[in-house]
């Protein structure tokens, strides 16, 4: 399986997303291998962290362009590839979708601007569908959401009101500070032991993977 992680608008939580599925898909002895195609740093510093930890590792690669060939390379070497792409509408972004069994395209609902955004993802995913790659899965993630998250539970309104949206999943990433620690120390929240909300982080993760079929 090829999941992408996408958006027009950095600073949505991809990375550390991926960070938080790679390490569950390790932790349950899974092949998993991590495609880079975002110049950003953020990446590849989480790994190398994470290998100076000594936390189980998984190949990272890099490619930049049409991704897509080194997508269905990656593809044969492992059960799953998680792919990053950059916080903008790129060639990468657009590529991914045509080699891609799942996009997820994280959005915070508290912010306007990630959900204005949301019609560009929504424009190009619908062209994709009809056009390159009948198959792709693709959904809204919400994530980094608020306690009470009424702007959640209005978001997810709308879009099920509206059969041209792609859907959002009904699992929502909230906003926790372990998501934020245990990345610092290139470890997702299955490599920790004991944190604040560490139950309830590890439950979304476990629940957002079973939902999109991992």
């Amino acid at each position: 399986m090829i999941i992408v992680l996408g958006s027009p608008k950095g600073g949505v939580g991809k990375t550390t997303l991926i960070g938080n599925l790679a390490a569950l898909l390790l932790s349950r002895g899974k092949s998993v291998t991590v495609l880079r195609a975002d110049k950003n740093e953020e990446l590849a510093d989480f790994f190398s962290r994470r290998e100076e930890a000594g936390l189980p590792m998984c190949p990272l690669h890099s490619a930049y362009g049409d991704i897509s060939r080194e997508m269905k390379r990656l593809q044969k070497m492992s059960e799953i590839v998680l792919v990053d792409t950059a916080g903008h509408d790129s060639m990468e972004f657009r590529s991914a979708l045509t080699a891609a069994d799942v996009l997820l395209s994280p959005v915070r609902p508290s912010s306007q601007v990630e959900v204005d955004n949301m019609n560009k993802v929504n424009e190009v995913v619908r062209h994709v569908q009809e056009n390159e790659n009948p198959s792709l899965k693709a959904y809204f993630l919400f994530n980094r959401c608020k306690p009470k998250a009424t702007d959640a539970i209005e978001l997810a309104r709308s879009l099920s009101a509206d059969p041209n949206w792609i859907p959002a999943l009904r699992t929502w990433i909230n906003q926790l500070d372990v998501f934020e620690s245990a990345f610092n120390l290139g470890a997702g929240v299955h490599d920790v032991s004991s944190a604040s909300s560490l139950s309830k982080a590890k439950a979304l993760i476990e629940l957002l993977a079973e939902e999109i079929g991992l």
